[in-house]
């Protein structure tokens, strides 16, 4: 299976612009194209992935020589586990016979986390440590191999913030539609008073809890992210009103009915919201975040995962909303991109 993947990735003399790939900062224009990071290799004639890649429903890493990556992998002072088809992998896993946590970008947790709302300790190597240990989503040998799978998905979460990323790319003209997202949680001081952010053409959400814009925040986050793209060559986003408007609007939704999931519990996404107002576009992801202690942060929490970093890296987007609102006793963010 694995040498069919391959095979699949690496063809004669094409671009892949549909496929999101992840690559460090700095890297050369060279040997990278800025826009789907896929190095073009003279010799052999073959186009290289390279990175983090989104494919068909699931991540894969490569590196620089295009080799696909399995086992432990560690990316940005965070470690991810690949199976041996370099599936990466997210929930509880057993490797060796040692259990580890996984959230839903696929970082391994440390410390306390948290799992169909009961409370486990990782180690500080992440292994599952003391009385309780959590029943295991699949169990892997020392090959990577899975040895068995109980066909559940666990969702970590740790106990002081989450993440969470998604993507679309949505070409009009062929009325395709692919999607992905981001999440992630955090607070902010800087603060603008208001009893709603209602966005006209979609429900009115009710008040369950008094909220405040974090507007410094938004700010803040924006100028980092678009310090990172310049530094990677990048354009930097512009911020759209109407993308802000449901940026603010979905950080609210999740606030007032008490969930954090790109899906709402009425089974609707930010892409329905913009096409019900009729906002146009070819491609939109969304990333989202909470936590408790610091608004701004919720940057930090979007960069350190590999599918928010691609989001916020993803040179086909030229748009930007950011919506940071606290209510509930937690800052909520949501990024909305588009081209």
């Amino acid at each position: 299976m694995k040498k069919a993947f391959l095979q699949k990735v690496v063809v004669g003399i094409i671009t892949a612009t549909t496929i999101t790939t992840l690559t460090p900062l700095g890297v050369s224009a060279a040997t990278n194209n800025s826009i789907d990071t896929n190095s073009y290799n003279f010799t052999l004639n073959k186009i290289l992935k390279t990175g983090w890649n989104y494919e068909n429903g699931n991540w894969y890493c490569f590196d620089k020589m295009g080799n696909m990556k399995t086992g432990w992998i560690k990316d940005n002072d965070k470690w991810y586990y690949c199976d041996n088809t370099g599936v990466m992998q997210t929930g509880v896993i057993n490797v060796n016979g040692k259990a580890y946590c996984l959230n839903n970008s696929g970082a391994m947790e440390t410390g306390k986390v948290i799992i169909n709302n009961k409370i486990y300790k990782c180690s500080s190597n992440g292994q599952v440590v003391g009385d309780k240990i959590p029943k295991v989503d699949k169990i892997f040998n020392k090959n990577n191999d899975v040895v068995k799978d109980n066909n559940q998905n666990s969702t970590v979460i740790n106990s002081n913030n989450t993440t969470s990323a998604e993507n679309t790319n949505t070409t009009n003209t062929t009325g395709s539609t692919t999607t992905s997202s981001n999440t992630i949680t955090t607070p902010n001081t800087n603060t603008t008073n208001i009893s709603n952010v209602d966005v006209q053409g979609l429900p009115q959400l009710p008040q369950n809890y008094p909220i405040s814009v974090q507007a410094s925040a938004e700010e803040q986050i924006l100028q980092l992210m678009n310090a990172k793209r310049k530094e990677a060559g990048l354009n930097p986003l512009t911020l759209d009103n109407t993308l802000l408007q449901v940026a603010r609007y979905k950080s609210n939704h999740m606030i007032q009915y008490n969930y954090f999931d790109h899906i709402t519990p009425e089974g609707t996404k930010w892409t329905n919201w913009l096409q019900a107002i009729g906002y146009k576009y070819t491609t939109t992801g969304e990333n989202i975040a909470y936590n408790t202690y610091d608004a701004v942060e919720l940057f930090n929490q979007w960069w350190n995962s590999p599918g928010h970093r691609a989001n916020m890296m993803n040179a086909s987007y030229n748009k930007v909303g950011i919506g940071v609102l606290k209510g509930n006793n937690k800052f909520m963010g949501t990024q909305t991109f588009s081209n």
